[in-house]
């Protein structure tokens, strides 16, 4: 090979390269146009992405943060309920009682959260919950109220009686505060998708627009 020839080549494939590093350039450019003209959710004003990402979560994984008596927390329960059924599979969602150890009240729903799911009803009673607390007024934050709750809903009051004062309960409610600082949440009520990024209502003022947020999550966390 002459050292001509040799030049011609190598100039060749440097041309290339450029070409190469151009379309590149550009492919990326009208991706983010493309991005922008969809109206994509925008990071750092309608979703954050978590400083410290949550270890050991699937990027399936979609969880949210609450308490029975936010009204937010109530607004969103029921479109988070119909939009994981949606999904295809269908999707679990995680709930964690939003729970300060120097907040009573919120130790308290936490407790009733975790005795209803011992006993495999938090799904089901969740909307029931947050009626009688936000709808009705009532304080479901002691055994007794509970209780009386529990028979007006028709449940095993002996059932829910012993989960409420059980061991795993009292477990998962003192682990309660720190599975919330895990997640780093600190409103209510917050949707955290793949252990790497959290919105909320407060930021974007509406349960549809944080449905809307939370499906472009969901789909961008399991691409990745």
């Amino acid at each position: 090979m002459s050292a001509a020839y040799a030049e011609t080549q190598s100039a060749k494939v440097s041309a290339m390269k450029q070409k190469i590093m151009r379309l590149f350039a550009l492919s990326t450019v009208l991706t983010c146009l493309l991005g922008a003209a969809s109206g994509e959710p925008k990071e750092g004003t309608e979703y954050f992405r978590l400083k410290h990402p949550v270890s050991g979560v699937p990027a399936r994984e979609v969880a949210e943060l609450f308490w029975y008596d936010c009204p937010h927390s109530y607004e969103l329960e029921k479109p988070l309920e119909d939009w994981a059924a949606r999904q295809s599979p269908p999707v679990k969602v995680v709930r964690i009682p939003a729970t300060w150890e120097d907040q009573p009240d919120m130790v308290a729903y936490a407790r009733l959260f975790y005795t209803l799911d011992r006993l495999g009803l938090a799904e089901k009673e969740a909307i029931p919950v947050f009626q009688a607390v936000r709808d009705e007024g009532k304080d479901l934050t002691t055994e007794r109220n509970v209780v009386r709750w529990a028979v007006r809903q028709g449940l095993d009051v002996a059932a829910v009686r012993h989960a409420y004062t059980s061991k795993e309960v009292d477990d998962a409610v003192k682990a309660a505060p720190a599975l919330r600082e895990r997640y780093q949440v600190n409103e209510m009520p917050t949707v955290v998708v793949a252990g790497r990024y959290r919105t909320t209502p407060m930021l974007l003022g509406s349960a549809a627009k944080t449905i809307s947020v939370l499906d472009h999550l969901y789909r961008t966390a399991a691409r990745h």
